[in-house]
């Protein structure tokens, strides 16, 4: 090689180099350590590879902030643990954008942004406003008392399914006399929570096993992601080497949803003049629209539901079966739940949504297992709008920016004994709810749409079956704390638990 070439090439790395000491933003919270091009994220695998947002804690401690900086490839990514900088991003609006261009974000929207989770602006604030105000009449967030009778259906259909056993050889997959596969069990219930809202229909049990097709989808997609946005986030290349870094059952169960949407929708469209759920007035507005650039088209109707049913199908499941198992691990809760229960409906009839205002121990169980078990570690990333501040740290315009609910949750200067399961936190001395200081659905103009409805739901699904049935361990089977999937979130891994009436 010429020494002409050589000091060219040296030239350009030097260049690099520089460029790269440089290119730091003044006054950014202090940073985890960094390499050109791949950033921090090597870092977080280094230091835990199966727990890479427990990174973020471990550098929080040794650089003595409760804001960090991490740099995902060249994304300026800051971190906040601490509640007042949580509540902060949350809720100021400047925090309010998304990260739209992400290899993962794409691929999910037909290769554009699309939906009501990864956009923003305009179309987002048209989208989530028709999508609320429509939801809300048919049982999405507001007490509604046909939905609040067919929920009471599912639940004792759930019942009766524990109870009895299987009726066809595919519910014997998930159901055994004496025995259930958790969260298996729980799809029919869960989907058909959301699919009455969306469709004004529900999944009868013959055709359960359409509804566990697409949960298992769902969860393998949320199996495939990362919590931290992962390589192929920042590296798009990478979705070309197969299935290294799990992207083709990411683009595989994508398709497996976004299909099974599909067919429900065109059966829909045969009885646009029933006003049935959300997707027959959606189909109506885009029959109705007669402008070109209108947001509501067929594409963005498909990754709304998805973006809806990701949650509802995957979040309320593994909620329900992490409550289940911190309570087997805890058996004084299991006691006063069901004592509770037992005192203020008893056993003559199922628990109503009418209920969880007198069941606050219940109810505390359950806010306490969104804290101890954080089904999202990192919640949904933000991006700054503009050049700004947080906690007098600057925010450079389109930094991602990150609650690390994990750390808030874990922070023993705010729960005193954040290791312990303890429900009793969540209540005062005379037994009533006092503040929630966790964010598990956001907060602000962000806030999870479906918080109110999702809450219900696991509430009622969890207290009936803390009512009707004692479980315990089933020797060999992954039922201990730990046994769990990170991917896009916290997963409890399929688990057999025995069930016994009471």
């Amino acid at each position: 090689m010429s020494p002409l070439l050589v000091g060219i090439f040296l030239l350009i790395i030097g260049y690099k180099l520089y460029e790269f000491l440089n290119s730091t933003p003044k006054n950014i919270p202090p940073s985890l350590p960094r390499l050109p091009v791949i950033g921090s994220y090597w870092h977080l695998l280094w230091h835990n590879y199966t727990h890479p947002f427990k990174t973020v804690l471990y550098y929080a401690h040794k650089l003595r902030s409760s804001i960090v900086t991490c740099y995902l490839g060249n994304t300026v990514t800051i971190i906040a643990s601490d509640y007042s900088s949580v509540k902060d991003i949350l809720t100021r609006e400047e925090f309010d954008g998304r990260l739209m261009n992400l290899t993962t974000t794409l691929s999910a929207g037909y290769g554009k942004p699309l939906g009501i989770f990864f956009i923003e602006g305009p179309v987002w604030q048209e989208q989530r406003r028709f999508m609320l105000r429509h939801m809300r009449d048919f049982g999405f967030g507001r007490r509604h008392e046909k939905y609040e009778a067919n929920m009471l259906e599912e639940m004792s259909i759930l019942v009766n399914m524990l109870k009895d056993g299987p009726i066809n050889d595919k519910e014997k997959e998930y159901l055994k006399n004496g025995y259930a596969l958790f969260p298996d069990v729980l799809y029919p219930c869960v989907t058909n929570s959301i699919w009455d809202i969306f469709f004004g229909e529900r999944f009868n049990r013959s055709e359960h096993d359409q509804v566990r097709y697409l949960c298992k989808a769902v969860m393998l997609l949320q199996k495939s992601g990362d919590i931290t946005g992962g390589a192929i986030a920042q590296f798009s290349f990478l979705k070309h080497f197969g299935n290294m870094f799990k992207y083709r059952d990411f683009s595989k169960s994508n398709h497996e949803i976004f299909d099974f949407i599909k067919k429900h929708i065109e059966k829909q469209r045969h009885f646009t003049e029933d006003d049935m759920g959300l997707v027959s007035r959606y189909l109506k507005e885009i029959e109705g629209t007669k402008d070109a650039t209108s947001s509501f088209t067929m594409e963005q109707l498909v990754v709304l539901l998805g973006d809806l049913m990701l949650p509802s199908l995957s979040v309320m499941p593994s909620v329900i079966v992490h409550a289940i198992k911190c309570a087997m691990h805890n058996p004084k809760v299991v006691k006063n739940v069901q004592n509770e229960i037992d005192r203020v409906v008893g056993t003559g009839r199922l628990i109503t949504w009418e209920d969880r205002k007198n069941l606050t121990y219940t109810e505390a169980t359950v806010r306490e297992t969104l804290r101890y078990e954080t089904v999202t570690p990192f919640g949904v990333f933000h991006k700054a709008l503009k050049d700004t501040t947080l906690s007098g740290f600057d925010v450079p315009k389109d930094a991602a920016v990150v609650t690390n609910l994990t750390g808030l949750n874990n922070d023993p200067d705010l729960w005193g004994d954040p290791e312990n399961f303890r429900p009793e936190r969540f209540l005062n001395e005379k037994g009533e709810l006092g503040k929630d200081y966790t964010f598990p659905f956001g907060l602000g103009h962000r806030v999870c749409a479906g918080e109110t409805f999702a809450r219900y739901i696991v509430f009622q699904t969890f207290a009936t079956l803390m009512q009707n049935f004692d479980f315990s361990f089933v020797k060999g089977e992954p039922t201990g704390l730990d046994d769990k999937i990170i991917g896009s979130m916290v997963i409890p891994e399929h688990t057999w638990i025995r069930i016994e009436p009471r």
